[in-house]
């Protein structure tokens, strides 16, 4: 205990209340924040009121990822004889032993990454409690139970990196009608104090507050949380009803539209409307009303309309640090710093994109641009890749073609396509019927404007075409980069290839005319 005892509101250890950088948020952002300034040698604190690691450690990409693995083994198990294998009678779901394995996972994670413990040992001195912002340089922390404030200075800057909550569910009738969301899913089944962080490093019992699986679960929400979290316990055996406009809403149309035939193959009802309104039926059921006119009946509803940065209790408005009217989240220019001098933001907290990699991306950004000379950008909005980790998968980096074409690019406009049908790998492994590679691009140039990959492993191959575009390669040039055979990603060097071809073909005239002369 008296290892852990640093982490008590304002810090009951004698300790120093001043530092090179202050960091308030102990999730991505703030994390890699942190972990930047001990690395160059900086004093740091890292500031969390509820627990260091965040949603990606507790509710978000830890635990969706681990349940996912699960749901997989199960779909595995029911579609075994399709590749020759005896396929058991029935498969049977244990949520004990799944909830058990997303604890034991995150508890890995967490005591490796995120704990005190851990951070202390890379220099991070860690401060449980409200933070406030007293001025640029002074912040002031708290406990939610009344306890004296310690106020903390930075020598250099402060980095804000709250993070993001889940979207209110807002329509008729949800007040009166229990209801979940990813937190919910992930979570205590109380809710956060003070002293939550000390209680989470002694114990990972209740990460996963559902004990056995939802006999009829409605997901109000098609984007990246709601796709996954369907497919999941659609997998793992409940009945589920997702409602939707469209799938994957910012993606490809194509993308939209395969994603939905791999959810109905799995059992999920899609309804493309809107949720209008809900009432409670006994038992603790609900009445879902959606735009069409439809009703869905489940046990259980959870919400998953995306997410919304934290920016209340800070004393921003009294500072003169300004929200982002488009997004509502703090604003920044591109090197992360906010309206007040000394004062720079990471992370979901801005409103920008709400990818665990870009957060953390941007904190060390943040860290840099305070703590060392000159700058850096951190603002990378059209080379973000994400991935959505549904089955297949969805990853995409840059524009999508509907994108490309509205931006009027002065090089034009085209795109390279390929089906996953066509990758010997995604056939030999049972997964072609799905899926697909495009690439969005300038044909003058050639180069790649965007890209969206769907299919076994697109989130690895995302990243290589991220490198391209990072790096200028041209699309036609990736045809002389050699891929090994059969894996998906050579897909990207037979799609480029063709366009190499193209371009050839398009010069043929020249070329014979070289070639008469002997050339």
């Amino acid at each position: 205990m008296m290892a852990l005892a640093h982490l008590l509101p304002g810090g009951s250890l004698a300790g120093p209340t001043s530092f090179d950088l202050l960091v308030v948020g102990g999730g991505s952002a703030g994390l890699t924040a942190a972990k930047f300034a001990a690395r160059f040698g900086k004093s740091v604190a890292l500031i969390e009121r509820e627990r260091l690691g965040g949603d990606c450690t507790w509710t978000g990409c830890v635990p969706s990822k681990t349940l996912l693995a699960s749901a997989e083994r199960a779909h595995a198990l029911r579609t075994a004889a399709e590749f020759g294998v005896a396929q058991p009678a029935t498969v049977s779901v244990d949520m004990a032993a799944v909830k058990a394995r997303i604890g034991r996972t995150i508890g890995q994670i967490y005591d490796a990454d995120d704990s005190p413990e851990a951070l202390r040992a890379l220099g991070i001195e860690t401060v449980s409690g409200a933070a406030t912002l007293v001025d640029a340089r002074r912040v002031s922390v708290s406990s939610g139970g009344g306890g004296t404030a310690t106020v903390y200075e930075a020598t250099k800057g402060v980095v804000l990196a709250t993070g993001a909550r889940p979207r209110p569910l807002d329509i008729r009738g949800i007040a009166s009608v229990p209801h979940l969301t990813y937190e919910g899913i992930f979570s205590l089944d109380t809710h956060p104090d003070p002293d939550l962080t000390l209680t989470l490093t002694l114990s990972y019992e209740g990460i996963f507050s559902l004990d056995t699986l939802p006999e009829r679960l409605t997901v109000v929400g098609g984007g990246p949380v709601g796709c996954e979290l369907a497919q999941a316990f659609a997998r793992l055996g409940s009945s589920v009803t997702l409602v939707a406009p469209r799938l994957l809403p910012g993606h490809e149309p194509e993308a939209s539209d395969d994603l939905a035939a791999a959810l109905r193959a799995d059992g999920v009802a899609l309804v493309a409307a809107r949720a209008a309104a809900v009432e409670a039926r006994a038992g603790g059921g609900h009445a879902l009303t959606c735009s069409d006119g439809s009703v869905v009946e489940g046990t259980a509803l959870l919400s998953a309309v995306g997410r919304v940065p934290v920016t209340e209790g800070l004393g921003l408005s009294a500072l003169g640090v300004e929200l982002s009217a488009a997004t509502g989240g703090i604003a920044v220019d591109a090197k992360l710093r906010t309206t007040v001098k000394g004062v720079y933001a990471a992370g979901d907290c801005t409103g920008d994109q709400q990818y665990t990699h870009y957060a953390g991306f941007q904190g060390a950004i943040a860290a840099r641009n305070i703590l060392l000379p000159l700058s850096d950008q951190g603002v990378a909005t059209s080379r973000v890749p994400g991935c959505v980790f549904t089955s297949p998968e969805v990853a995409k980096v840059g524009l999508t073609e509907s994108e490309a074409r509205a931006e009027g690019k002065a090089g034009g406009v085209a795109v390279a396509y390929r089906r996953m049908g066509q990758v010997d790998r995604a056939v030999t492994m049972g997964e072609a019927s799905l899926g697909f590679l495009k690439v969005v691009y300038e044909p003058r140039s050639g180069a790649i404007l965007g890209a969206t990959v769907m299919g076994p492993s697109a989130g690895e191959l995302i990243s290589e075409i991220s490198v391209a575009m990072a790096g200028k390669v041209k699309l036609p040039a990736l045809a002389s980069i050699m891929h090994a055979y059969p894996t998906v990603s050579i897909a990207l060097q037979q799609l480029a290839a063709e366009v190499y071809y193209n371009q050839l073909e398009a010069s043929m005239p020249l070329y014979n005319a070289l070639s008469r002369l002997g050339l």
